[in-house]
Parts: C-alpha cells; sequence; structure tokens
C-alpha cells in the first residue's frame, strides 16, 4: 500500500518537474509581452511630447489664406480661329464688248448697285433700235389683221401668225435691253474693292472677272471645334472672339453655320460666327481665338490649382482653424483656367492657405498675414 502511494507522489513529482520549464517560458514569454506593451507606450508618449515640444519650438509659419465664397464659375475653351469677309465675290461680265470706263479705285467702299465697270454699248442700243422698230410695225400689221378679222375679211390664221410674231418681238426687245443695262457692270453688294481686274480699253467676253469685293462692315470667323467639344456648340447662339493684333479686342460674334463633318483628318468641325465689325479695324486674315462656354456653375467653389497637395490617390488642402493648419482630404470638378472647383470636402466660408501650405504638417501653428475672397486677388501678389 505504501509502495503504490510513494509511486504515485513520484509520478506528481516528475511531471512538475518535466512541466516547470515551459512554466518557466511561459512567464518570460508574459512578462516580456507586458514590458514590451508598457516601452511601447512610453515610446509613444515620449514621442509625443517630443512632436509637441517641437511644435512649440518652431515658430508659426506665415501663410495667406483664401475665403471661400459660391460664385458663378465659367467653364470654357479657347480656340485658335481665322478672321475672313462675310462675302468675298468676284463681279464678272454677262455680256461682251470694250471697257470704256472704270469707275472705282482700289480700297474704295462701294453700295450695292452702284455702278463699277462700262462697257461700249453702242451695238446695243443699236440692236435694240432696229427690235423696237420692227416691234413698233409688228404691232401695226397686228392691230390691222385684228380689225379685219373683227370684219371677217380676213383670216383669223393670219391674226395667229401676227401675234405669234408680236409676242417673238417683245421678247427680243426684252432680251436687248437687259443686254443694254449689263453693259452697266454694277455692285451686287455693299463692299470695298480689294482688286480691279478690267483696265480701261480692254475688250472682255462673257465670265471674265472685273473687280474682287470684300464685304467687312461685318466678318466670318471660323473656327474648328474638336469632336470631344462639338455636343456642346449645338445650342449656342453667340460666343465670344478675341483679335490679339487690336489688343485683344472682344467682340461678340453670332452663330451662323456648324458643319456636320469634320473637316480634315483633327476631327475638327467648322463653326462659323458673324461679327460686326463698323469701324472695319477687323480685317480678314487676321487670327483670333474664340471662347466657347461649355458649362456654367452658377454656385461654385474654387480654388487655386497650385493650392492642392497630392500624395498618391489622395488629393487634399490645408484650412486655417484656431491658428493652426488643417489638413482636409477634397474631390475636385471641373479645371477652369488656373483654378479647380472643389465638390466636396470643403464648405463656404472656410480659409484654405493658398501660400505656404507646401511647408504646413497636419496641426501646426501659422499666423495669416493676408486674407482675400477673390481668387484673382492672389495672382497680383
Amino acid at each position: 500500500m505504501n509502495i503504490k502511494k510513494s509511486n504515485s507522489k513520484t509520478k506528481i513529482l516528475r511531471f512538475i518537474w518535466g512541466f516547470a520549464p515551459w512554466l518557466m517560458v511561459m512567464v518570460i514569454i508574459a512578462f516580456i509581452v507586458i514590458m514590451g506593451g508598457r516601452i511601447n507606450k512610453e515610446k509613444a508618449r515620449l514621442a509625443e511630447e517630443k512632436k509637441a515640444a517641437i511644435k512649440n519650438e518652431i515658430p508659426a509659419i506665415k501663410v495667406i489664406t483664401l475665403t471661400l465664397k459660391p460664385r458663378r464659375l465659367l467653364d470654357k475653351i479657347s480656340l485658335p480661329a481665322e478672321v475672313e469677309p462675310y462675302q468675298d465675290l468676284f463681279v464678272k461680265t454677262e455680256v461682251h464688248g470694250q471697257v470704256v470706263k472704270v469707275l472705282i479705285k482700289e480700297g474704295q467702299t462701294v453700295k450695292k448697285g452702284q455702278t463699277l465697270v462700262q462697257l461700249d454699248d453702242r451695238n446695243y442700243k443699236m440692236r435694240l433700235a432696229r427690235i423696237d422698230a420692227n416691234y413698233l410695225q409688228a404691232k401695226l400689221d397686228h392691230d390691222r389683221i385684228a380689225a379685219l378679222v373683227k370684219k371677217k375679211i380676213a383670216a383669223i390664221t393670219k391674226l395667229d401668225e401676227a401675234e405669234a410674231q408680236l409676242k417673238d418681238l417683245t421678247a427680243q426687245r426684252s432680251e436687248a435691253q437687259l443686254a443694254l443695262s449689263r453693259t452697266k457692270i454694277t455692285s451686287p453688294i455693299r463692299g470695298r474693292i480689294n482688286k480691279i481686274k478690267s483696265k480701261h480699253g480692254n475688250f472682255v467676253a462673257v465670265g471674265d472677272p472685273v473687280a474682287q469685293i470684300l464685304q467687312f462692315d461685318q466678318v466670318k470667323v471660323t473656327v474648328g471645334v474638336p469632336e470631344s467639344d462639338v455636343a456642346f456648340v449645338f445650342d449656342l447662339n453667340k460666343a465670344d472672339v478675341i483679335i490679339d493684333a487690336l489688343n485683344k479686342r472682344k467682340v461678340k460674334g453670332e452663330k451662323v453655320f456648324l458643319s456636320r463633318q469634320p473637316s480634315s483628318l483633327a476631327r475638327l468641325f467648322n463653326l462659323e460666327l458673324k461679327v460686326s465689325n463698323p469701324d472695319g479695324h477687323i480685317l480678314p486674315g487676321m487670327f483670333a481665338r474664340v471662347e466657347l462656354i461649355k458649362q456654367t456653375f452658377n454656385q461654385a467653389l474654387a480654388i487655386p490649382l497650385y493650392s492642392i497637395i497630392t500624395q498618391g490617390d489622395y488629393r487634399f488642402v490645408y484650412i486655417e482653424k484656431n491658428g493652426h493648419a488643417e489638413r482636409r482630404n477634397v474631390e475636385l470638378g471641373a479645371l477652369i483656367d488656373w483654378q479647380v472647383q472643389v465638390t466636396s470636402g470643403l464648405s463656404a466660408g472656410e480659409k484654405v492657405i493658398v501660400v505656404g501650405h507646401r511647408f504646413l504638417n497636419n496641426g501646426q501653428k501659422i499666423e495669416v498675414i493676408k486674407d482675400v475672397s477673390d481668387p484673382g486677388e492672389i495672382m497680383k501678389q
């Protein structure tokens, strides 16, 4: 009995002795974990104290802020264009003859219907006089035969022949009058003489050019619209046209025509605008820029593009809050010139740091030396 109890105690002692090393290992591990946690907490505390001490030691960064206000924002594009005369035509002869008078000079302004060149009209007058004489004789013959037919003395066929001859001479008479009138070559439009082709004494045939007339009391501005933007001009009525050669003069252009097929491999659709040019200073051949409004944002928040900081997939700005810089992630919309629309992350009335923000960290102390409400004021700094 005693032997059995002795064996049991021996087994228990052996078990305890075998488990003791593992127990010691577990105690050591637990101790290490507890001490490691305390050390990490102490490190974090010291780091925070160090960071706070550094912040207190670093002087406040001087910054300029922009107070956000909702305002009207125009998303527009500026495209190169070319000025053309509203009409550019060569006046051509409709009858042949010799030029006896040139009544215009190059550079002269002419009215619609004004005589430009006079052709020798003697042959045309003689032809008209001969036809007039034949017409009068035919009219007398017609009236005499009509009276005889009425008395049943002459046959009705004679009257028919007389009427046919009278109609033929009437047509010849109108044709001769028209040919005579065309010996005076007149301007079909109001414009300015750009070039005179016919000289005094020249013989001209039908279709020969006499003079080139440009109409530019109003001009045509042609601009190529990219395929990606053509949808925005379907409902366009007017657009701003800037003439750089005239000290960046800005005028209004009225939409005339939008081509429904691209004019080149660049996939540009021609848009034609009519521009009033009463002083004649806008000359054909000048280069222009056309501003087309794609979208209008009536209550937009906009900040300068350079105030945005990008890190990976994140875009953020710093705002001023209680004398410190606060990081704020933002979502962006339309990019317009050097400004960008903010669609999320900022509210009206907040002050965005626009100068000095590159040297900031979140929570850093700042000193606002100037606050503006218009982004354009920043560019004047």
